[in-house]
């Protein structure tokens, strides 16, 4: 063989690594571009924001920059209602408004970014959008008589406006009012 050029090995097991071989430099390349793709996807992915409701923002973590807690109780017809815990807490995606219930004490998280008026109103907005099943409640009390109270005290005007203060306690009895206003301990949150 020498000076010459080696002839092809045609073995069984010569033509197996041939084939081996072409697949490997089909199947490489498209691995490398189906990764490349999926990084630069993951890179360029920003999930979908979530609207303000009531010029109320939803973050994807906490913000406790201005950070307070107001007590809400509702009553219908003298009975309590529970206020449902994850009001205001998204999860797809996941997002949390500045204003949001963890649990079912009817204890209101007020978080945002810098001090600044927060009423009922927007809350009761965002439990509208953002809780399952509220909708049956609010149809519950659609056209029953409202009457608000804050701190014990019967308020007047529009419900909507209360502002969310750092432990104030407001009440609202839709129907026949209680014949005593609930108060809430606030222990040790602010």
């Amino acid at each position: 063989m020498s000076g010459k050029k080696g002839k092809r090995d045609d073995s069984y097991f010569a033509a197996d690594r041939r084939k081996k071989k072409k697949y490997v430099m089909i199947i490489v390349p498209i691995i490398a571009a189906v990764v490349a793709i999926g990084a630069v996807s993951a890179l360029l992915y920003k999930p979908p924001e979530v609207q303000a409701i009531s010029g109320v923002e939803c973050h994807p973590s906490e913000i406790t920059n201005y950070h307070v807690h107001a007590h809400l109780d509702v009553l219908v017809d003298g009975k309590n209602q529970t206020v449902p815990s994850n009001i205001g807490i998204m999860q797809s995606p996941h997002c949390l408004f500045w204003l949001h219930t963890h649990d079912d004490t009817g204890t209101i998280h007020v978080e945002a970014p810098q001090q600044r008026q927060f009423t009922l109103g927007q809350f009761m907005d965002i439990w509208k959008q953002t809780h399952s099943g509220s909708n049956s409640f609010f149809d519950s009390v659609a056209g029953k008589p409202l009457k608000a109270y804050v701190n014990g005290t019967e308020f007047q005007g529009d419900y909507k406006n209360i502002e969310l203060k750092s432990r104030q306690q407001i009440v609202l009895a839709y129907g026949n009012p209680p014949d005593k206003i609930p108060t809430h301990d606030f222990g040790s949150l602010r």
